[in-house]
C-alpha cells in the first residue's frame, strides 16, 4: 500500500511540475503513468493491508476531486513563477492605460461646441464645427439637415451632437445662424 501511496504522489508532484516547467508534455506523461499505476496497486493490494476495491474505488473518488484542485491552485500561482512571468504581459500603470492620442485631444476641445448639421441625423451624419466637417451621432433622436447643434459628448472618434434649444440660441456666435 506503501507504494502504491507514493506512486500517487509522485504523480501529483509531477502533474504541478508540468504547470511550471517547459516539458512538452512529458512530465504529463510521467503523471498519468504514476496515478494509474498507483490506483492500480491499491486496486491489487489484498484488504488486510489496507487496499482492496472500496480502497481503490475510494481512491479514483479521491483523486477527481483533489487534482482539478491541485491543477487549479498551481494554475493560479503560475503567472507568478519566472516562466509565467516571462509569457503573461504585465500590467499597464495608469498612465500607460491612461495614454490620449493627439487625434482624441482635438475632439475633446470640440466638446461643448456649436455648428450645424450638413446632413439629416438618422441618428448618424455629418455635422459642420468650426469651419470643419465632423462625423456625429445623435442621442438617438433625428435630427435635419440645417439645424443648430451642440457637441455634447465626446466618445473615440464619434461626436455625439443634440439640438440646441431655444433658450441656448440667443447664446450663439453671430457667425452660426440658424
Amino acid at each position: 500500500m506503501t507504494w502504491a501511496i507514493a506512486a500517487i504522489l509522485l504523480g501529483i508532484l509531477f502533474l504541478v511540475l508540468e504547470v511550471f516547467l517547459p516539458s512538452g508534455g512529458l512530465l504529463m506523461i510521467f503523471s498519468l503513468f504514476f496515478i494509474g499505476a498507483g490506483v492500480v496497486l491499491i486496486f491489487y493490494t489484498p484488504e488486510s493491508e489496507g487496499g482492496g476495491y472500496r480502497t481503490g474505488i475510494t481512491t479514483i473518488i479521491g483523486l477527481l476531486v483533489l487534482l482539478p484542485v491541485i491543477g487549479g491552485a498551481a494554475f493560479y500561482w503560475w503567472p507568478y513563477t519566472p516562466m509565467g512571468k516571462a509569457v503573461m504581459l504585465d500590467k499597464p500603470t495608469e498612465e500607460e492605460a491612461a495614454v490620449v492620442t493627439e487625434a482624441q485631444q482635438a475632439f475633446e476641445t470640440l466638446h461643448g461646441s456649436t455648428g450645424k448639421t450638413l446632413t439629416q441625423h438618422s441618428p448618424s451624419g455629418a455635422t459642420e464645427i468650426r469651419g470643419k466637417r465632423y462625423e456625429s451621432t445623435t442621442e438617438g433622436t433625428f435630427v435635419d439637415a440645417g439645424q443648430l447643434v451642440k457637441v455634447v459628448n465626446v466618445i473615440g472618434g464619434q461626436l455625439v451632437v443634440r439640438p440646441v434649444s431655444a433658450r441656448d440660441i440667443e447664446d450663439l456666435p453671430t457667425d452660426l445662424e440658424a
